[in-house]
């Protein structure tokens, strides 16, 4: 009984650590501002007046969240029934900066297949999937136009766990939300705790 509650334990830090690692990494060239692309806690407001910066930025929102109805995206919709974690990428000057920023060829690496993104200009596939996929303590806007992609903005990557991302903003910002799959450790843990939920079952009838 006792080794079976300390692998019990085990994995269950398994699956912790892997949900709470979502963005791992951002590398690419300096904003046309001088500044790097980074990896930030979710901000109090994801809106333009209230959370600026002179470089891509990229947080986590809700991890393993099990989708009841899909979720619509670019790609499609991700269907419901699957398990995902949910990350915001932006670039949004500081309010009369007075200037365009140019941040391209930024390069954000998951611990999760990407299965899609909502980038579209009116952000109303953000905005639609916020109570599902939005970070729990985060205030986030209704959609309106160019709160999403538009212009030169571009993005490549869907289908693989490293999303290439292209901005140009000057006001208002742009936003995108990527949808990826769970990492396949989290799920393989997952699997192993209901077995050992099984076996422990079966030792409490016995």
């Amino acid at each position: 009984m006792k080794t079976i509650l300390k692998c019990m334990l085990g994995i269950s830090a398994l699956v912790t650590m892997n949900a709470n690692a979502s963005l791992i990494n951002v590398t690419g060239p300096v904003s046309s501002n001088g500044n790097f692309a980074s990896i930030i806690a979710a901000p109090s407001a994801a809106e333009d007046a209230s959370v600026t910066n002179l470089a891509q930025q990229g947080f986590d929102e809700q991890q393993g969240v099990l989708l009841g109805n899909g979720v619509s995206t670019d790609q499609g919709v991700v269907g419901g029934g699957m398990v995902v974690d949910s990350h915001m990428i932006f670039l949004n000057n500081p309010n009369n900066i007075g200037v365009t920023t140019i941040h391209n060829a930024v390069k954000w690496a998951f611990d999760g297949t990407i299965l899609g993104v909502m980038s579209d200009k009116l952000g109303a596939y953000e905005a639609s999937s916020t109570p599902i996929l939005g970070a729990l303590a985060t205030t986030y806007p209704g959609g309106f136009n160019a709160r999403g992609m538009e212009g030169a903005d571009k993005y490549s990557g869907v289908g693989s766990r490293f999303l290439m991302v292209n901005m140009i903003v000057s006001q208002p910002g742009d936003w995108i939300r990527v949808v990826t799959a769970v990492p396949e450790p989290s799920s393989l843990a997952l699997m192993f705790l209901g077995l050992f939920g099984l076996m422990l079952g079966r030792r409490a009838k016995s």
